[in-house]
């Protein structure tokens, strides 16, 4: 099964050729790596004709938007499967096979996203989420966002061009928050099936478009969501503020589609499992509280004190 990603850079090092690196480690001859640039002069170009591998090709686009670049590029791929990835982040060693292996096993399914994971800046891994559900409707309603019930995570996400092709595509009149209107559109013709394992990492160096932009994709996912089903009047009231916000992720559950390997049967298994809205356990939620409310040079507790 042919596997399409699409990378779009502009002045992307230092990090891009971690993220490149991550991507052709896989062995698989029928992989498609596409990078789009648009107009780089920080060396990124010089990086990229150095790479000699026939699974990868790179365009330049002079002045082309993110979206406007990473649906170009999307297009002019061929593979059956597709999925962007950011230049500072990463693929795991298994994904792209493990992906290969899901999509050409359940012929019926149409996206799929793994457990969120972070790294620092050096490329450490610092947190693996927790196993959470991905309700149909409340993704097609725009209520996954970072005042509802949380980010979906795009590096993770892998998808077949008929869904993406059904859905229009990115919509390349957004600057930061297309891949969360894509998502909802996605959601109104298939259902999010959720991996048990990482697919992808998504690293913070402080200078991530998300973060810098922050304000900007705050504005955008409000002019999304405003003419869409909002939530009832107490899980708004809930979401006003971070500690409700949480409570209300980590009590709302749903049965929610997920993908997991059998050890028994040495096989993937496709079905349905109960979990909460929210990523992260109540003993992290209440550690992440303390440890924000606690004084600089307090004693670390026993349980995370170095063993001699």
């Amino acid at each position: 099964m042919r596997i399409s990603i699409v990378t779009t850079t502009f002045n992307a090092l230092p990090y891009l050729a971690d993220t490149v690196a991550s991507i052709l480690q896989s062995h698989r001859t029928d992989l498609e790596y596409l990078i789009v640039d648009a107009g780089s002069s920080d060396g990124t170009l010089d990086l990229l004709t150095r790479i000699h591998d026939p699974r990868m090709r790179f365009e330049v686009l002079h002045g082309a938007g993110q979206y406007e670049a990473l649906d170009w590029g999307l297009r002019h791929t061929t593979g059956e499967v597709m999925a962007w990835l950011n230049a500072d982040d990463l693929y795991l060693p298994w994904t792209i096979e493990t992906v290969s292996q899901l999509f050409a096993q359940f012929p019926a399914m149409q996206w799929i996203t793994g457990l969120p994971t972070f790294l620092d800046r050096a490329g450490a891994c610092t947190l693996l989420s927790s196993p959470s559900s991905y309700p149909r409707r409340s993704i097609a309603n725009g209520w996954f966002h970072e005042f509802a019930y949380g980010n979906l995570v795009q590096e993770s996400m892998f998808w077949r061009r008929e869904l993406y092709l059904h859905a229009g595509g990115l919509n390349t009149k957004y600057q930061l928050a297309g891949d969360f209107e894509l998502w909802t559109r996605f959601a109104r013709s298939a259902p999010l099936e959720a991996v048990n394992i990482p697919l992808a990492a998504w690293r913070k160096h402080g200078n991530n478009r998300s973060l810098v932009g922050a304000a900007a994709y705050r504005t955008e996912v409000a002019a999304i969501t405003a003419e869409m089903p909002q939530m009832p009047a107490w899980k708004a009231w809930l979401c006003r503020q971070l500690t409700s916000r949480h409570v209300l992720r980590l009590m709302e559950w749903h049965r929610t589609p997920w993908i997991y390997y059998s050890m028994g049967q040495s096989r993937w298994r496709r079905g349905l499992a109960l979990r909460p809205i929210s990523r992260y356990s109540l003993q992290y939620l209440t550690t992440q509280y303390l440890a924000g409310r606690a004084p600089r040079d307090r004693k670390l507790p026993i349980s995370d004190s170095p063993r001699s």
